[in-house]
């Protein structure tokens, strides 16, 4: 699951041939944003949904923070449009539409929550969040 989801990620982030820099390091910036707000969304909640993870999901949550504040700076001293940096923001509610809609189809198991603890707690992907460094 986590190579299958690292693979599709890095293969968005780079498989993109952007003819503007800028564009390219949206694209990336987006992609990054996504990636993060996937497990922030999921650990949320999984705290919510399923208690007994609350206490590990909270510690794994406490890993995402600091990527999000580097990925704000690096969003805030860019020069990138606004539909862009609207597109970043935004991930975090695309990103909560799909975790409801997997919610809502029975599919936000105890064992998904275990699982995504377990990805964070193993390591982020530091190719990917080598745009944001």
């Amino acid at each position: 699951m986590k190579k299958l989801l690292i693979g599709a990620l890095v293969a968005l982030t780079f498989g993109a041939n952007a003819n503007n820099e800028n564009q390219s390091q949206s694209y990336k910036l987006i992609t990054v944003s996504t990636y993060l707000n996937f497990y922030l969304m999921n650990l949320n909640a999984c705290e919510d949904f399923h208690p007994s993870t609350r206490a590990e999901a909270y510690k794994a949550e406490g890993t995402l923070y600091p990527y999000f504040e580097k990925l704000d700076a690096k969003v805030a001293k860019l020069d990138i449009d606004k539909e862009d940096k609207m597109a970043i923001k935004n991930t975090v509610s695309d990103r909560r539409n799909k975790l409801d809609q997997q919610i809502a189809d029975g599919e936000f198991t105890l064992e998904h929550c275990n699982a995504v603890i377990g990805l964070v707690n193993e390591g982020l992907d530091e190719a990917l969040l080598a745009n944001i460094k």
